[in-house]
Order: C-alpha cells, then structure tokens, then sequence
C-alpha cells in the first residue's frame, strides 16, 4: 500500500512539473495588470471565463457541477457555454467556438478567440485583442489595430520529451486515483480529467438517432389554480383562468400529432403545490416542460410577451420581481412545496442545472415564433430582452428543458385588452406549440 502511495505521489510531482500553469500579461487601458493564467493545449490558447468576463465588464454565473457558464452583457448580451460543447448560445442561437471549453476544478476554460474574435467580443463595456505576446483590453472602439498575421491564438509550445510522454503513460494509468486525491495534496486537477470531460463533446447528439424513433413528451402546466388566483387586475379574468385556457388550447394543437404524448398538470380550477408540479413532469418523463402564466408588475408601463428558464440569480431586478411574484404560490402551501420537500428542490437544482443550455435553445424558439405572430397578437416581444432568468420554483425540480411563458402584463391596459380577447388567447397557444415543434424537430425528433 505504501510503494503504491509513494508511486502515485511521485507520478503526480512529475506531471506538476511537466504542465506548469502558463500566463500571459495583460494591458488593461494601457496599465499591465497581473497576468492571466492560461492553458495551452494541441497550440490554442484557454482562458480561465470569469476572470476575462470581469476585465470585460460582462456578468458571469457558472455552475461548476454541470460546466455550465451564462454570460450577460449589453444591448441584452446573452451567452451560455458548456464543458465539452464546441459551440455557445447566444441569444438562442447556436454560434461555432474554435474548440471545446472544459472544467479544470471549479473554473471554465474557454478559447481565448471566443473574447476577442467571437459572439463575446461586442457584448461588454471594453473588447480586447491578442497580439500574440499579451491580452489588450480597452474600452469598447479603442483598441489598437492588430494585424492578423501577428494576432495569432497560441504560444510558444514546449518540445515534447520521451521523459513527458512516460509521465503522460504513467497520468492515464492512474487518472481516477489521482482526482480524488484532490485536496489533500493540494495539486491541480490532473490533464487527463481535462481530456475525459472535453471527450463528451459529442454526447448531445447521440440521443438524437434515438429521439427519431420515440415519441415527445410534453408537459403543459396552467399556473395557479383553485385556491390560488395568481394576478387578479380588475377588468380581466384571473390569472389562473388566463393561463388554463391557454394551456387547453396547446394542448387541443399538439395532439393532432400523433407523435406527441401531453401531460396536463392541472385541466380543471384546482391548486397543484408548485414542486408537485415538477414531480407531475418527472413520473411523465417529459421531455419537455412549459409552464404558462401572465405577469404584473407595479409599474404598470411594463408590457410585452417574456419566457424564462430557471438559475439561481436572476437575469435582472424585474426577472426577480417576476420570480417572488409567481413563487408566492407557495403561501398557498401547507407543508413547504406539496408532496416534495425544499431538500428534495435543492437535490433537483443539480440535475435541472444540466438542462439550463436546453432550456435556453427552447426558450429561444418558442420567442421566435410568438415573436413571429407578434404583430397579430399585439403583444410585443423585445427581442433583445425578453429570455430571462430566475429562480422559479415550478421549474426547480423538473428533469428536463423547461421554461415559463409570461403571456403580457395584466397591470398594462395594452396588453390586457389583448389578453382579454381569446382570439389573441388562440393564436398565443399556436405560437407556443410552434416553438415547441421547432425545438424538437432541431434535436432530433422526428415530427
């Protein structure tokens, strides 16, 4: 048991030795700033996300269990990326990295031309360029021109030694032991944990051969109900009726594809305890979650269709608004969340968290296609603002996409008297199922 200690002690000195962290300076507003720490792999160039979105000026959230990195940025800049997927969100739609991002402990690693070439470019306050030596950052119009012969994405690569390639042997042989010595040595995480999680990066698309031949299951959720209104303005009906006809209607408009199964939380005037709710969802096996609402707001200038996925901090004040305001739901509650406990949310969040970026692309598509009705409906859809986040409840423990529709404001008289109107009710339900259709058919499934 000792000799095998001493071996992997002394295989882990060795490959600490061989891959010391690289750094790069950088320039910030023309001052030189504590360099960046960088990994150098197969000659591109990573950078640690959140320490680039800071210097950006960009807001960054990164769930570390699942990889999973949201950026915010202006004129409604919003970007996902993921360990082991080559490719970012970005307002729904899906841009091309040069490679991969992957977890190393607790940070995300992303291509360095995903700052300064790609989406993330034009989204902060200050851009920044790489000349090949070091990171310039400036404020947004005034960097210095780089030419892009001398630009480049990599540094300077250390010859590989015989000597490097055993130690790298030795690394595979003992990769699992290694990453649960973890602390108690106090070594970074090891290059082959790296390799395994970049490794997935196909994994997305494999279910999809599968998806072809199954059906979709899609569950539809009527927020509030019974003894729960929801939003109750004078001059319109209830919240809670508003949203179960809508969601009576999606229902009617998805059936009449045989290849879709629905699942209706609630299809009469009855309270569901939120994290029922999601239980409903997850006995289903749904593949897809939507729960349909309409909001309010103290401000009653506030209009427009908006649809959120869940996160534990909310995009903006009025996300979080919007989240107190359905998830006071809960005051309705005899025992915490139904049949299913707070421990029992906070367990789910790690597994709901994996389906932020699905949640998004879901997101983004039923926008599209209300957004395409928009002038019909007279309901109006900012498309730079109208996908947001926060921390819903009913979205919580739902082990799939899932995202919650805001129809309009019943506290606006422009969109109430729309919302009023169930011709308008009618046409919502028709874009949502559009949207829904167009996720699906992107993923895979046949229908």
């Amino acid at each position: 048991m000792f000799k095998k200690f001493v071996f992997t002690l002394s295989a882990c000195i060795l490959f600490c030795l061989s891959v010391a962290a690289e750094t790069v300076p950088v320039s910030f507003e023309g001052k030189n700033k504590t360099p960046l720490e960088v990994r150098n792999i197969d000659g591109q160039i990573f950078v640690e996300a959140r320490d680039m979105a800071k210097y950006l000026r960009l807001q960054s959230n990164l769930f570390w269990a699942s990889g999973q990195l949201n950026l915010h940025g202006k004129a409604g800049f919003f970007a996902t990326l993921r360990q082991g997927e080559s490719y970012a969100t970005v307002k729904g739609k899906q841009e091309d990295l040069t490679a991969a991002p992957f977890m190393e402990k607790k940070s995300l690693y992303v291509p360095l031309t995903f700052f300064t070439e790609g989406p993330a470019f034009e989204a902060g306050n200050y851009q920044a360029a790489f000349d090949g030596t070091k990171i310039i950052i400036e404020k947004s119009g005034q960097l210095p021109v780089i030419e892009k012969s001398d630009r480049g994405t990599s540094l300077p690569q250390p010859k590989v030694t015989e000597k490097a390639k055993e130690e790298e042997e030795i690394q595979e042989l003992g990769g699992e032991f290694f990453e649960n010595v973890g602390p108690a040595v106090n070594l970074p995480a090891p290059t082959i944990i790296n390799k395994l999680d970049t490794s997935k990066k196909n994994l997305p698309f494999v279910p999809k051969d599968l998806k072809k031949e199954t059906v979709l299951r899609v569950c539809i959720d009527a927020g509030h109900g019974g003894k729960d209104p929801g939003a109750n303005y004078r001059g319109i009906a209830k919240e809670k009726e508003l949203n179960l006809y809508v969601a009576k209607e999606l229902e009617k408009i998805l059936k009449k594809n045989r290849k879709i199964e629905i699942k209706m939380t609630r299809d009469k005037d009855i309270f569901i305890p939120l994290g029922t709710r999601a239980q409903i969802a997850n006995n289903f096996k749904a593949d897809i979650f939507v729960s349909i609402h309409a909001n309010a707001a103290p401000n009653k200038k506030a209009k427009g269709f908006e649809i959120y996925f869940r996160s534990d901090k909310a995009s903006d004040k009025e996300a979080a608004q919007t989240a107190a305001l359905e998830n006071e739901a809960l005051n309705y509650e005899s025992n915490g969340v139904g049949t299913v406990t707070y421990a029992d949310l906070l367990l789910n969040s790690l597994a709901a968290n994996e389906n932020i970026n699905e949640s998004s692309k879901l997101a983004a598509r039923i926008r599209n296609s209300v957004s395409d009705k928009s002038g019909t409906l007279g309901i109006k859809v900012n498309m730079n603002n109208s996908i947001k986040q926060a921390n819903f409840y009913v979205l919580q423990g739902v082990k799939a996409p899932s995202v919650l529709v805001e129809m309009g404001y019943v506290t606006n008289k422009d969109d109430k008297k729309r919302l009023g109107n169930k011709k308008v009710l009618q046409i919502m339900a028709l874009s949502i199922s559009n949207g829904i259709i167009n996720y699906a058919r992107q993923e895979g499934w046949k229908i």
